[in-house]
């Protein structure tokens, strides 16, 4: 039977970010999901102090992102394959944009750099610059006629 797309898609982010404590407690409960753990088990695990544990654990629940019993919290085992996938994109996320080269627009200022547009279609060099854009360009196409004559 065909299935509606609006079942098969969701807007719903997932809650986690990385380096957080939610985090950190999610990942060592789907990478020990065989187990349930208590709060105080978790924070020992963990190095989380048991009030961060505490708050932590509140929060994963109220997202549905683990199941509790008896005070005991643990992932649901049909879930832990999708939460675990879940944590490698974010994993992946931030070793990408730790490796991404730099940003010259991360850069404070890069928008001084910039000639300013004008609707007419005159460009305003940049402070510093009194060389109009039309010189500029008259400039750049003598060094490239010049580069074709040596050649």
């Amino acid at each position: 039977m065909p299935v509606p797309v609006d079942e098969l898609t969701s807007d719903d982010r997932f809650p986690i970010k990385p380096d957080t404590n939610e985090y950190h407690v999610l990942g060592f409960l789907v990478a020990h999901r065989e187990y349930g753990f208590t709060r105080r088990e978790i924070a020992n695990r963990t190095a989380l102090n048991k009030t961060a544990v505490s708050n932590t654990m509140d929060r994963l629940f109220e997202h549905g992102l683990i199941e509790r019993v008896d005070n005991v919290y643990y992932v649901d085992p049909s879930r832990a394959s999708e939460l675990k996938r879940r944590l490698e994109s974010l994993d992946s996320l931030v070793q990408f944009f730790e490796s991404a080269p730099d940003d010259s627009y991360a850069e404070k200022g890069w928008e001084q750099e910039l000639p300013t547009f004008d609707p007419d279609g005159k460009a305003d060099a940049p402070e510093g610059n009194s060389e109009t854009a039309e010189a500029q360009a008259e400039a750049l196409i003598a060094d490239i006629e010049d580069c074709r004559r040596t050649e």
